[in-house]
């Protein structure tokens, strides 16, 4: 079992719980979160947290190789909203071939839900590139693949509390499988301590699958709004939501994730959280506002 591990993406959503549920853990990890500015107000927090924070840029293999040495085991997470595809690709793949070249004992990578399947979604084929580069290297690897998170819905915080509207490219009756970025991190943990189990896996992951509807009356139970599902027109939304969410929800609308989420619970020990109590947890009840940047973004980081 690896007792250090080190984080890419510390700072970030996925990363950060990745880094929350290791410190957790009852197996004493050490745990190493990579940044590029170990100054900062987020890197200074975890290391008072007893984090090692330690300074290396994913574009740069030299950076990353005295780190990995001194570490067991890498998650790996990469954000294709901030640095595009090619970009994160690269990212990805850097990782990979450091992690490689030291025998790290387990490489756990965040990827995206179905991202193995061909979507014709970018960040679902990037994560897929990075995927099979990592399968070439013949890491021992566990691969995870969160659905759509919750966080995403930050971004509609506005129109949901203040219009009482949930506004999206999703077809009448079609089922969204979602899942809390906090889940990733407790799963990636879980991974950490039996890799006998998990190394060699692919994971899709998920906590709840609703459809548009089910959604917005699970907000208006929590918020007190009275929210109305609006089925946004493919046609009509490359305007709105731009080119890459809209295919996004076009494959939503014509495949849609398969997780198994009794399965996963069983799988991982642990019960994976559901709308309502994450909306609970995350003080929708009193929401206001909207968030200053879009959820997705946000939430892969």
């Amino acid at each position: 079992m690896a007792t250090s591990v080190l984080v890419t993406g510390a700072t970030g959503n996925q990363g950060g719980s990745v880094v929350e549920h290791l410190l957790e853990s009852d197996t004493d990890f050490d745990v190493f979160g990579l940044t590029r500015d170990a100054s900062g107000d987020r890197a200074q927090e975890l290391a008072d947290q007893g984090v090692t924070m330690v300074e290396g840029d994913l574009n740069d293999n030299a950076s990353l190789k005295p780190h990995v040495a001194d570490v067991d085991a890498v998650f790996s997470v990469t954000n294709f909203w901030t640095v595009g595809y090619e970009t994160q690709v690269q990212q990805g793949k850097n990782i990979a071939e450091v992690a490689s070249e030291a025998g790290v004992d387990q490489f756990v990578f965040s990827g995206v839900g179905s991202h193995e399947k061909d979507t014709g979604v970018p960040h679902f084929d990037s994560a897929e590139e990075i995927d099979q580069h990592a399968q070439d290297l013949d890491l021992p690897m566990t691969v995870l693949q969160p659905v759509f998170f919750f966080q995403n819905l930050e971004a509609f915080a506005e129109d949901i509390v203040e219009d009482g509207q949930l506004a999206l490219p999703l077809e009448d009756g079609v089922a969204l499988q979602m899942i809390d970025v906090d889940d990733v991190g407790h799963a990636a943990t879980v991974a950490f301590e039996n890799p006998d189990t998990f190394v060699g896996e692919h994971v899709e992951l998920a906590g709840d699958e609703l459809t548009l509807a089910e959604t917005a009356e699970t907000l208006s139970d929590v918020t007190g709004v009275d929210v109305e599902p609006v089925h946004v027109p493919i046609e009509d939304a490359y305007d709105s939501f731009g080119e890459e969410f809209t295919v996004m929800c076009e494959w939503f609308n014509e495949v849609g994730y398969s997780a198994d989420i009794d399965a996963l619970e069983a799988q991982f020990g642990f019960e994976f959280t559901d709308l309502e109590t994450y909306l609970r947890e995350h003080g929708w009840e009193d929401k206001e506002g909207m968030a200053s940047v879009p959820g997705w973004v946000k939430a892969m980081q």
